[in-house]
């Protein structure tokens, strides 16, 4: 069942609970088609690893193992994100932010009314894009505003974290919502003086920084962990506590925001206060205005352009934004991740003929996803799928004997990374000479030790680095193998 890549919401819904299940041709390389068999049980992983490799140009499984076994896949949910994105809304698809304004500038330099700043779900807005329009603002004559500051947020819904099992101070678990600032997260960084510390929560830009008011950081003695966070959403603060145990002499790291849209206004007003124009205090507002002119429009980068750069950083957030987004301008009504996840899972179903598989977000931070390497792999085999994904997906370095051999002969993978703890999974193409050959999916999970994790070792479990060692290593053994069949 296959369907051009721009097709209706209409036809999708009347398909669902239609389409029936495909299964793949099996054929062997003729040769020993137990190694990899083999290389699973060397590595511990027998009943932990889902994989399977298709030859594109003949049509067959070519070797697989515990083909339908379903598993988590961590960030290799990215890749899905991003064809389902491309698929329903179109590659060229740019997010934009507004900046309006429901009042006029006086001859004296008073922006006689509300400044607004209006988000539409960018999640690659940045301090040097709020920058760009405080500067034209600037050079109109501005030097006041009369009226409030609002920002808008609620374009998507207004969430604080992505998982809330992760530690509170994972950058890569921030909040997010319409309105969205440098991948929402600030940079704090710490001196030591004598016995006391100085330090400082910072939003970066390439050549211009910036205090937030509303986040605060101190240390103290007095905490279990390494971190303790606060947030009062009815004041839209957010207040940190951190051991100074961890601290040493002097550092910098990355935290997560929770509150994004009111992150993104309070940067806005320093930005404005900076270049000299006096501005009110900050406030959210809950529809967007109806009689306001059009001050200046952001566009961001084509959809294409940012899934790559998704994949690239694997960047949670920019993955379920672009997911929530997705499912929004197809008309469907996503208050939550999960909500939004199960529209990208009944799409991936339909579009892959299979059923059972689960994906509860868009960015794969999370264990209740579940795929087997089959049916990723069914959806690698799709036209539409290549056409997308392949341009957009890195090279992965093959390491071993055989990698000169390999790469002497024109041959390379493209491929999604996923890691979590006692998770693993890589997915892509096998290419000769740039074209792709081969499609395949590599899952290894043991849930049972994630779901074991004590919450004091969160953020490094007992176990799971060696676990990912091996995990790396098995999966590094099969794609050698894989590829030099096709040198």
């Amino acid at each position: 069942m296959r369907f051009s890549s721009r097709f209706s919401r209409r036809q999708f819904i009347e398909a669902l609970a239609t389409y029936p299940i495909v299964t793949f041709p099996v054929k062997g390389w003729g040769r020993d088609v137990t190694k990899l068999n083999q290389i699973v049980l060397n590595s511990g992983f027998k009943n932990n690893t889902s994989a399977v490799l298709f030859d594109l140009e003949e049509n067959y499984v070519l070797e697989s193992h515990n083909e339908n076994l379903k598993l988590p896949l961590a960030s290799v949910t990215k890749a899905l994100t991003a064809v389902y994105s491309m698929e329903t809304i179109g590659k060229n698809y740019r997010f934009r932010t507004d900046f309006k304004s429901d009042g006029k500038i006086t001859k004296d330099g008073i922006l006689d009314g509300n400044l607004y700043i209006i988000g539409r779900g960018d999640p690659t807005l940045s301090i040097d894009d709020l920058i760009r329009f405080v500067k034209i603002l600037k050079e109109s004559g501005v030097r006041e505003i009369s009226g409030r500051l609002l920002y808008y947020g609620k374009w998507l819904p207004e969430l604080v974290n992505i998982d809330s099992t992760q530690l509170p101070q994972e950058s890569f678990n921030p909040g997010l919502s319409g309105l969205n600032l440098n991948d929402n997260r600030v940079l704090f960084s710490w001196q030591k003086s004598g016995n006391e510390y100085s330090s400082k929560i910072e939003s970066r830009g390439s050549s211009y920084n910036v205090l937030v008011p509303h986040i605060s950081i101190t240390d103290t003695d007095d905490i279990v962990g390494s971190y303790e966070y606060n947030m009062s959403g009815g004041e839209g603060t957010e207040s940190w506590r951190v051991s100074k145990k961890i601290l040493g002499k002097k550092g910098v790291r990355w935290l997560p925001v929770r509150l994004s849209a009111r992150y993104t206004g309070e940067v806005l007003r320093v930005l404005l206060r900076d270049q000299g124009i006096i501005v009110p205090l900050t406030k959210s507002i809950k529809t967007e205005p109806v009689n306001s002119m059009l001050l200046y429009r952001h566009e961001s980068a084509e959809l294409y352009k940012l899934v790559r750069r998704m994949l690239d950083r694997s960047t949670n957030v920019a993955a379920e934004i672009i997911g929530l987004n997705a499912a929004k301008l197809w008309g469907f009504n996503t208050s939550d991740i999960q909500s939004s996840g199960d529209i990208m899972t009944r799409w991936f179903n339909y579009v892959t003929e299979t059923q059972g598989s689960i994906f509860a977000n868009h960015s794969g931070l999370t264990i209740n996803s579940r795929v087997s390497a089959s049916d990723f792999t069914k959806f690698l085999t799709r036209p539409e799928t290549i056409e997308l994904l392949s341009p957009v997906l890195k090279v992965r370095k093959i390491y071993g004997n055989k990698a000169n051999v390999i790469s002497s002969s024109g041959v390379d993978v493209i491929a999604k990374t996923g890691t979590m703890h006692f998770n693993r999974g890589l997915a892509g193409y096998i290419r000769r000479d740039g074209f792709p050959k081969a499609a395949f999916a590599i899952f290894s999970a043991d849930i049972e030790k994630k779901k074991m994790i004590p919450k004091h070792t969160l953020a490094n479990p007992l176990g799971s680095k060696a676990w990912l060692s091996r995990a790396r290593r098995q999966e590094n053994s099969i794609l050698s193998r894989w590829a030099e069949n096709y040198t």
